[in-house]
């Protein structure tokens, strides 16, 4: 194994450790703490996929990346809405 291996291996580790402090951060009570966890959770994990095609090159987990950094704001914006009292 190279070196770069083994740093892209080391940075899915710190990623997955990231996921598991995010997922701490959305069980709290407020809101907001848990619009902030999941939203760090859906950036690592498509990061985590990202890197994973580059070790393995099964290309659609790409796509899965694209689709989650796209609709998760999306999905953050509407939560707001409908929890300030807006409609849809």
């Amino acid at each position: 194994m190279d070196f770069l291996t083994i740093s892209e291996l080391f940075l899915m580790l710190c990623f997955v450790i990231y996921m598991l402090a995010s997922v701490k951060i959305a069980a709290r009570k407020t809101t907001g703490s848990a619009l902030a966890g999941v939203g760090g959770f859906t950036i690592a994990l498509a990061i985590v996929l990202v890197l994973f095609t580059c070790l393995t090159g099964v290309e659609f987990c790409k796509d899965i990346a694209f689709a989650l950094i796209v609709l998760s704001p999306v999905g953050t914006i509407a939560a707001a809405s409908v929890l300030g009292g807006g409609e849809l």
